[in-house]
Parts: structure tokens; sequence; C-alpha cells
């Protein structure tokens, strides 16, 4: 039998309540587990099977920030979690070799000293992970992991009630509209595919490597994309500006 720390279940439920109650309801999982585990900030991120990492919520504009920099990337806690089945506890100030040779900088710059990532399945079933950043070094405590794998299992719960009678193979329309999908990143690699004469799937790695490089999120340059501020010319392989002959 396994025991389940009730008082604890009770302390998230009151916390995604309250945070609901305060107008947070698409937020509300990654706000309760933010404070639940007493870290700065937190996020969840959607991704079964193989498919891409969505964002299914996070507490503050830093969390946001540093799961739309894996999105871009595609390497750091998020990646790993959702890949693997262990957690990630990472001081991202700790080693002189970082272990994310492009996610650590700039993970740093954004504000980010420690991040960690806890799997979110069910069973075998993967789901996404919760990952939890904070502005200070160093490890959590035994308390603040065993939270953290809580409130994974609370998000795992959430995410099989949404997807609760739809098949196994697809998103149920309640997890679709849960997740904040941003469909302007699957439009604009749409449009780079025609652009760049490459498949979707092509095109959307040369979106994520021209938005690190300009220093830009991928929804951001997905929108530039769109207003055709941005757009690349696949004879000669380079990326122009709004304002330049290309556009």
């Amino acid at each position: 039998m396994v025991f389940v720390p009730s008082d604890r279940l009770i302390d998230i439920f009151a916390l995604m309540a309250r945070h609901e109650r305060q107008g947070a309801k698409e937020g509300s999982l990654s706000l309760a587990a933010a404070e639940i585990t007493n870290v700065t900030g937190a996020g969840i991120v959607l991704s079964p099977g193989d498919s891409q990492m969505t964002n299914f919520g996070t507490s503050n504009d830093v969390a946001t920030e540093l799961l739309e920099l894996e999105m871009t990337l595609r390497e750091g806690p998020y990646v790993d979690a959702c890949a693997g089945e262990v957690a990630e506890d990472v001081d991202l100030l700790s080693s002189s070799k970082p272990r994310w040779i492009l996610y650590t900088p700039s993970a740093i710059d954004i504000g980010a000293r420690a991040v960690f990532s806890f799997p979110v399945r069910i069973g075998s079933i993967r789901l996404g992970a919760l990952g939890l950043y904070r502005d200070e070094p160093g490890e959590l405590t035994y308390e603040q992991s065993s939270d953290a794998f809580l409130m994974a299992s609370v998000v795992a719960r959430a995410m099989l009630a949404l997807q609760s009678g739809s098949s196994g193979e697809d998103l149920s329309e309640e997890l679709e509209r849960e997740a904040t999908f941003d469909f302007t990143i699957h439009q604009a690699a749409g449009m780079l595919s025609v652009q760049a004469r490459m498949n979707v799937g092509d095109a959307l790695v040369l979106l994520r490597t021209h938005a690190f490089a300009t220093s830009r999120s991928i929804s951001a340059m997905a929108a530039r994309i769109i207003n055709r501020e941005t757009a690349y010319d696949e004879k000669s392989g380079t990326w122009y500006d709004e304002g330049d002959i290309a556009i």
C-alpha cells in the first residue's frame, strides 16, 4: 500500500482553488507548484510521446522565458525530464563545464540560478514535465523534492482528467484548450517551409535556430515571420528583415 501525504495534497488543492478564485485558472497548477515547493517559479510542459513540448502553464514571466528557451534550443531540464525517467536538479553556477552548453548561459541571463524538473506521468505513460527554478543557487531539500514529486503526480492526474474520454493517440479538446498551444509557431513554420523549400519539420528547426541566433523567443520570431517582418531567401540561404529587398 502506498502512503499518500494527505495533508500536503490538501494544501496543494487549497492553493489551486485560491489561485483559481483570484482569476489564474490556466496557471493555477504552476502557481501552486511554485508555492508548495517554495521556489521562485514553476512551469509545466505537455509532451506526450515524441511530440513537441507545449506550454501547459507558468507561474511568472521568467518561468515562461525559461520554458520558451527550451522550446527554442531543444535542450534543458524539461527536455531531459520528458525524455527520461528521473528528476533533474542542476545548479547552473556550480560547474565550469555546463551540462547544457546553449541553455545554461541563457538561463542565467534570464535570472535562473538553479533549475529542477520532474517527469509527469501515469505509470509508464509519459505526459510531460514539471519544471522549477530558483533565483539562488543550491539543491532542493528533501521536503521540497518530495513536494515536487507529489505536485507532478497531481499535474498528471489533472491532465488525465482532461484527457478522459478521448483516444489514446489524440489529445482531448479539453486538454488542447487548457494547454497554451502557440499555433503561430506552426503557422510560421508552414510559411518558412514554402520560403525555404523544405518540409515543415526542418523549417521548425530553422525557425528555432534563427530565433536563438537573434536572441528572440521562438514565439517572437514566429510572429515576425507571420507579419512578414522577417523572411528567408532559399537561393542565398539568407535571412532578411523588414525593409530589405527580399521582403
